[in-house]
């Protein structure tokens, strides 16, 4: 096959070199790792997602340079939770600008941002898979309150994030484009960075590594995806970021979808204001998506 140009946005994580440490075994880390100069990798969004459109941005930007200098090159791209959405999005700029994409591959995808766009896989991609985490109540409700924040909020998180409702589902055009395939695991696991508290990702990890290997290496991308231990300690994992985050999950999920331009610019404001009080409190920063 011919040459590919592979442009991939890694999931939300803590600034800073903590990132490198939290996302060493993500797949789109791997991604990076294995294709060498054939890539253009960014780190997720912070906390708050204000990066995905610069960062859909730079990869659209970084892409259609590759199509100007030789149209024969296949272009790609890959993202995981914000990441997903904002490799969707760069997608749409191609598409404004009349390049084609090959294929994109979206490791439970999810938007989260205050951005329009990022939603639905658009007509110029050829290629799309997809791999989402379930959203079975059983799964959900099993792993209710295993990750617990910090006790002055009294804060419990969901490794499943049951609030994280999915993005790329929908496609348009007439691609090779296929349903998510849903694989029982963490929203961490989906992107290889599962918990130890969830008993189901080791094997969520394993299956997702081996479900994307397949098509990457059929869409010509000579990459062998692995899963590692997962790493995240759960029930004994503490930081000061309880309150940020719990604010941004029921933010996102019930205000900014329906509110207008200016609540939603006073809310966003707001919760700025938030993650800059929390991020004094701690040099550290929150676990990663």
């Amino acid at each position: 096959m011919s040459t590919i140009r592979l442009a991939v946005i890694d999931g939300t994580g803590p600034p800073g070199p903590l990132y490198e440490e939290r996302m060493r075994t993500s797949f789109c880390n791997q991604l990076r790792e294995q294709l060498g100069d054939q890539i253009f990798y960014q780190r997720g969004p912070l906390l708050l997602g204000e990066e995905v459109l610069t960062e859909a941005r730079s990869a659209a930007r970084w892409l259609k340079r590759a199509h100007e200098v030789d149209p024969t090159v296949r272009l790609m791209l890959a993202g995981y939770s914000r990441g997903g959405s904002a490799a969707i999005m760069a997608a749409e700029f191609l598409e404004s600008a009349g390049v084609p994409v090959d294929s994109l591959f979206l490791f439970d995808a999810v938007a989260r941002h205050r951005y329009r766009g990022g939603q639905v896989i658009p007509a110029n991609v050829k290629f799309s898979r997809h791999g989402r985490r379930c959203h079975n109540a059983e799964f959900v409700e099993k792993y209710e309150g295993t990750l617990r924040a910090c006790g002055w909020l009294g804060g419990v998180e969901n490794p499943t994030r049951p609030l994280f409702g999915n993005t790329g589902l929908t496609w348009r055009g007439d691609g090779d484009h296929q349903p998510a395939e849903v694989f029982l695991g963490s929203h961490g696991a989906l992107g290889g960075v599962g918990w130890k508290v969830v008993v189901e990702d080791n094997t969520c990890e394993q299956q997702v590594a081996d479900f994307m290997s397949e098509h990457l290496a059929a869409r010509g991308v000579d990459v062998a995806l692995t899963a590692f231990e997962p790493v995240g300690e759960g029930a004994a994992e503490t930081h000061p970021f309880a309150l940020e985050k719990w604010l941004m999950d029921n933010i996102y999920e019930f205000t900014l979808k329906t509110a207008d331009k200016s609540v939603a610019d006073r809310v966003h404001h707001a919760m700025q204001q938030v993650h800059d009080f929390t991020h004094g409190l701690s040099g550290s920063g929150p676990a990663a998506s």
